[in-house]
C-alpha cells in the first residue's frame, strides 16, 4: 500500500516548488527535509533573477519575495576596468537577493499551509525497491527507522544529494572550479545608496585570476565575496574574518564600503566545488535542483533554475508516464547546456583575457547587445547565440584598424570552447527532438 504518490526529498529551493505545485495538482505528496524547517542554508547564492520571479508569481509567492529584500536595479559584471551592466528597472526585470535565512522559511511555509504532508528532521537511509524500480525510502526520525512507499520518489536533496548516490545517478558532464571562496555580510553604509560608483545591486568584479562579488541583499546587509585559487585560500582557514576583510580592502570596488561597516556573522568557506549534469530519471525515481544539475555559482543561476526545473518536473508528473519525465530530462539539458558553460567559463581562472575584455567593452556601448544579454538571463536566447557572427567580426576588424592587436589574446580559447559547446547542444537538441517525435533517445 503506497503512503503517498509522490515522495519528495528535501524541501527548500527545488523540493518546496515542486511539492507545492504537485499539492495543489491533486498528487498525494510526503515532503522529507533531514532539518528543521525555517533555518538556514548558507552554502548558496543569493541571486533569484528576473525568470525566477516571474517562476515564483506563476506559484503565487512572489509578493511574498519580494517583501523580503529590495530590488536589484542593476547587475554589472566587470573584469578589471571593462564592465557589462544591465538595467533591471522595467516592469518585467525584478531581480532580488534574499538570504537563504529569509526565503527558505517563505517557500516552507507555503507547503505547510497548504496542507503537504511535511516531515521535518527526516534523513533518508535508503531506497525500497520494487524489482528494478524504486517503490519507496527507508528513512529515519524521531521514532526510529521505517519505510515510505510511493510509485516515485524525487531526490531535491542539493549537491550531494542522497538520492542520487543510492540510485547511482550517473554524471555524464563534470567540470571541477579551480576557485574557492569565504563570504560574509556586512552592514550597508550610506555610501551604496549615494556614490554614483554603486548604482548597481549585484556585481562581479574579476581581477587578475580572482573575484569579488557584492550583493545587496535583505535586512540592510551586503554579501560580500572573495574568491580566489584553492590555494592561495588555503592559509585564510587559521583566520577566514581577517584574510577576508584584508581581500576585500584590496578591492577597489569593496574597500569603501567596509568604512564604518560592521561584519554581522563569521566568514563562511568552500572549496572543492564539483559541477555536473546528471542523468535526472529513472524506473520510480527522479532528480531536481543541484542533485542533478549542479552550476558554477558566479553568474548566480541556480535558485532560479531550480525554481525552473521544480515547475518542469511538476508538470511531467502530473501528465504522467515515462515519455513525460524523458522529455522533462532532455529539455532540462538542451536549455541548460549553453548556461552551464557560460557558467564553468566565468568561475575557470583563464577567464579574464584580454579578448574578453574586449567584449565586454564593446557590449556595454551597444544597448542592442545588452538587450541580448537580458534576453540570455530571461532564457530567451541561448549564451553562445549572445553575439551574431557579424557584430564579432566587425568588432575584432574594428581592434586591428585602431591597432589593439592585444584584444585578441584569449580568441583562441573562446573559440574552442565554442566549438565544444557546439557540439555538445546539438548532442541535446538531437535528444530532445527524439522524445518529442515519440523515439526513444539513443543516449
Amino acid at each position: 500500500m503506497a503512503d503517498a504518490d509522490c515522495i519528495v526529498v528535501g524541501l527548500r529551493c527545488a523540493g518546496a516548488p515542486l511539492a507545492l505545485a504537485l499539492h495543489r495538482a491533486g498528487v498525494r505528496v510526503i515532503a522529507l527535509e533531514r532539518d528543521d524547517l525555517y533555518t538556514d542554508q548558507p552554502f548558496s547564492t543569493h541571486a533569484i533573477q528576473p525568470y525566477g520571479m516571474r517562476l515564483l508569481d506563476r506559484l503565487g509567492l512572489g509578493d511574498a519575495v519580494r517583501g523580503l529584500a529590495p530590488r536589484a536595479r542593476a547587475l554589472r559584471m566587470q573584469l578589471e576596468d571593462a564592465y557589462l551592466q544591465v538595467d533591471l528597472t522595467d516592469d518585467s526585470h525584478d531581480a532580488r537577493c534574499p538570504r537563504r535565512l529569509k526565503l527558505d522559511p517563505v517557500l516552507q511555509r507555503a507547503v505547510v499551509d497548504a496542507g503537504v504532508d511535511v516531515r521535518p528532521k527526516t534523513i533518508v537511509v535508503g531506497l525500497v525497491r520494487d524489482g528494478d524500480r524504486v517503490g519507496g525510502v527507508r528513512v529515519r526520525d524521531g521514532s526510529g527507522e521505517h519505510e515510505l512507499r510511493a510509485p516515485l520518489v524525487v531526490g531535491a536533496d542539493g549537491r550531494n544529494s542522497a538520492i542520487a548516490r543510492l540510485v547511482g545517478a550517473p554524471a555524464y558532464v563534470e567540470d571541477e572550479s579551480p576557485h574557492g571562496a569565504y563570504w560574509s555580510y556586512f552592514e550597508e553604509t550610506p555610501l551604496f545608496s549615494t556614490d554614483p560608483r554603486y548604482d548597481w545591486e549585484m556585481c562581479i568584479h574579476m581581477q587578475g585570476d580572482g573575484a569579488r562579488a557584492v550583493f545587496q541583499t535583505d535586512s540592510g546587509l551586503l554579501l560580500m565575496a572573495g574568491l580566489a585559487r584553492r590555494a592561495a585560500l588555503e592559509p585564510w582557514r587559521h583566520d577566514p574574518d581577517a584574510a577576508l576583510v584584508d581581500y576585500l580592502r584590496a578591492g577597489p570596488m569593496t574597500a569603501p564600503l567596509l568604512e564604518g561597516s560592521r561584519q554581522v556573522q563569521p566568514a563562511i568557506g568552500l572549496a572543492g566545488l564539483r559541477f555536473f549534469v546528471k542523468r535526472p530519471v529513472g524506473p520510480g525515481w527522479a532528480l531536481v535542483g543541484d542533485s542533478g544539475l549542479h552550476i558554477d555559482p558566479t553568474p548566480g543561476l541556480g535558485i532560479t533554475d531550480a525554481f525552473r526545473d521544480a515547475i518542469a518536473l511538476a508538470d511531467a508528473i502530473v501528465e504522467g508516464g515515462d515519455r513525460a519525465l524523458l522529455r522533462y530530462w532532455r529539455r532540462r539539458d538542451a536549455d541548460s547546456i549553453g548556461l552551464y558553460r557560460m557558467a564553468a567559463d566565468m568561475g575557470s581562472t583563464s577567464y579574464n583575457t584580454a579578448f574578453n575584455r574586449m567584449f565586454y567593452r564593446r557590449a556595454q556601448a551597444s544597448a542592442a547587445m545588452r538587450a541580448r544579454l537580458l534576453s540570455v538571463l530571461d532564457r530567451e536566447c541561448r549564451p553562445q547565440d549572445m553575439l551574431p557572427l557579424g557584430r564579432l567580426i566587425g568588432w575584432l576588424l574594428g581592434e586591428v584598424i585602431q591597432g589593439r592587436l592585444s584584444s585578441f589574446r584569449g580568441f583562441g580559447r573562446t573559440l574552442r570552447n565554442a566549438v565544444g559547446l557546439a557540439r555538445q547542444q546539438a548532442q541535446f537538441d538531437r535528444e530532445l527532438a527524439a522524445v518529442e517525435r515519440d523515439a526513444l533517445p539513443s543516449h
